[in-house]
């Protein structure tokens, strides 16, 4: 084994590892390890930038452009009326909602297919007295499963068909994918629909709200003078105290034995226990304000105030939007609410003018979850979708490229109003972006020097011999590594391996590839694995354990139809 080679496989090793411990920002992960391939000379100068001149990374541009203008059609309040006013039964809907979501995702990213979903989900769950957690998590895999079935349903899809075509000089076609992800997807939809109503609860813990999954939140209250909390040590109070304030100072908090009237507490507490304090006067909130908690919205990838303080939240509060309280994903507690900080899956209540809050949502790209009131846009709007529609038949029939068709249906929506360039590329996810570009680089390092090879020759002298042995080996090796490391990077790093593993074993290349496609989209098992799963556990309040109950039944199915699949038809 070469020096370089060596070297390349300890950075990879070494990016994974730190992708794994998640202590910093995966773009920063991405680009300091594109910086120390450059400078071990494992990646030319030259190429330092090829990745955002890459089709992969210019389509995933295109696609995010054209998911902010449908979110802002109306369409899909329209289609969660229509799905109330055809009372179906529990599981019926959860299959039609689960399919929706699939087919949105085959045409658009995941996550966009899941942000146009998730408002709907609540309509109806709220509308048909379900609790959210029966659709919440299962449409969070649906987007992932529908999303095998063409090349741009994830950025996974747009990697492997360029790293076919730069090897072979061949790519793939739209649906090409859909030979082996549709069977997949429909096995996966399958027991979801099969399973997701035995582990998941079916109507809310309460008669009074019925349809609001019990969640804990953080909000800062203050104990009136005849509450009766008064004088209850902290051990005894319905509610975790974090911190109290009392007489302006903050007290240190294992000097604190009992609740003193006045008192102003950071309190962790399950929301429909905080609402029924304040409606008894146990609790009441720092302000004259209602104390009913507000409209809530949840942290998108793509939100500006990932990692901000939510005290220092301009964009609200030079609005008068108030944050009563949030649902944190992985919550790091000290000091007031106004230091918490937030990340991707935060729920947050606001309070505030409803045309104020959509404007200062629209600023900071969080997705609000239900209705903010009559829209001044007016009713809903085809002809935006329409015009994308144009674009999915281009590229779906071969008179042009995806990035090519998709680039057009951007020019188009922009010609027409519909969308602001300035403004829809200033709130794309760019930190997102800014990994996926640098890691393509390294990426083709891993080809170009050889590398690939050798690990592809290591994987082929352990492996068992077979066809089957060695896709389904590619798969499961995907399906490990991406519930640590997001699935764009594992497609980059798998990739070269494949082909090489393919060259010696003297196979065709695409069942390899397209195995890693469709392993890196069986993402169910953990919370952290993939955003989508992040998003919908704090918005459900999901437990660990539930993604292992629901997505294993998922993962297993599948897998084995899509091992059978990639034999069946690629083979």
């Amino acid at each position: 084994m070469a020096l370089e080679q060596t070297l390349l496989i300890i950075l990879l090793c070494g990016m994974l590892v730190v992708f794994l411990l998640d202590r910093f920002r995966m773009e920063v992960v991405a680009v300091s390890g594109l910086a120390l391939g450059v400078l071990l000379a494992l990646v030319q100068p030259a190429n330092v930038f090829s990745g955002f001149a890459n089709p992969a990374f210019i389509t995933v541009v295109e696609i995010l452009l054209i998911v902010k203008v449908l979110s802002r059609t109306g369409l899909l309040e329209q289609m969660a009326e229509r799905i109330v006013a055809l009372h179906l039964r529990p599981t019926a809907l959860l299959s039609l909602m689960c399919g929706v979501t699939a087919t949105l995702s085959v045409f658009m990213n995941n996550i966009g297919a899941l942000a146009l979903m998730i408002p709907v989900v609540f309509s109806v769950c709220r509308a048909s007295h379900l609790n959210p957690q029966l659709g919440l998590m299962p449409i969070a895999f649906a987007a992932l499963l529908g999303g095998m079935c063409s090349v741009v349903g994830t950025p996974a899809n747009l990697i492997v068909g360029q790293q076919l075509e730069a090897a072979t000089g061949r790519g793939l076609a739209f649906f090409d994918f859909a030979y082996a992800g549709l069977p997949t997807a429909l096995a996966g939809l399958l027991a979801i629909c099969i399973w997701a109503p035995r582990v998941l609860p079916m109507s809310g813990e309460s008669s009074e709200e019925p349809s609001s999954p019990s969640r804990s939140i953080f909000t800062e209250v203050e104990v009136p003078q005849n509450s009766s909390l008064a004088d209850k040590p902290l051990a005894e109070l319905p509610f975790i105290v974090h911190s109290v304030a009392r007489a302006g100072q903050r007290l240190f908090m294992p000097r604190v034995a009992t609740m003193a009237p006045g008192d102003r507490v950071l309190a962790e507490i399950d929301h429909m226990e905080l609402s029924r304090l304040i409606e008894h006067g146990a609790l009441r909130h720092r302000s004259a304000s209602p104390g009913t908690l507000a409209r809530q919205a949840v942290v998108m990838p793509e939100s500006t105030v990932v990692g901000s303080r939510i005290g220092m939240l301009e964009q609200l509060s030079s609005r008068g939007i108030v944050v009563r309280a949030v649902a944190l994903q992985s919550p790091r507690i000290e000091g007031t609410l106004d230091d918490l900080q937030l990340s991707i899956g935060d729920v947050l209540y606001l309070e505030g003018d409803a045309q104020e809050r959509r404007e200062a949502l629209d600023d900071t790209e969080m997705l609000a979850l239900e209705s903010l009131g009559p829209d001044p846009r007016g009713p809903a709007d085809w002809r935006p979708l329409g015009v994308f529609l144009g674009g999915v038949a281009l590229a779906a029939f071969g008179f042009a490229s995806p990035q090519l068709a998709f680039g057009a249906v951007v020019v188009g929506l922009a010609l027409a109003g519909w969308l602001n360039l300035r403004e829809g590329l200033s709130e794309l996810p760019w930190p997102v972006l800014l990994m996926l570009a640098a890691m393509i680089p390294i990426g083709e390092a891993v080809e170009t020097t050889g590398t690939a090879r050798v690990i592809a020759d290591g994987l082929l002298s352990i492996l068992p011999a077979g066809d089957v042995t060695l896709v389904g080996a590619m798969l499961a090796l995907a399906v490990i590594i991406t519930p640590f490391v997001n699935n764009a990077s594992t497609a980059i790093v798998l990739g070269p391996i494949a082909i090489g593993l393919a060259n010696a074993a003297g196979l065709p290349p695409e069942p390899f590839l397209l195995a890693i496609a469709l392993g890196v989209s069986l993402d169910f098992l953990t919370p952290f694995g993939h955003h989508n799963n992040m998003i919908v556990m704090s918005l459900g309040g999901y437990r660990f354990t539930d993604f292992i109950r629901l997505g294993t039944p998922v993962t297993l199915a599948a897998a084995l139809i899509g091992v059978v699949a990639l034999i069946s038809f690629w083979l």
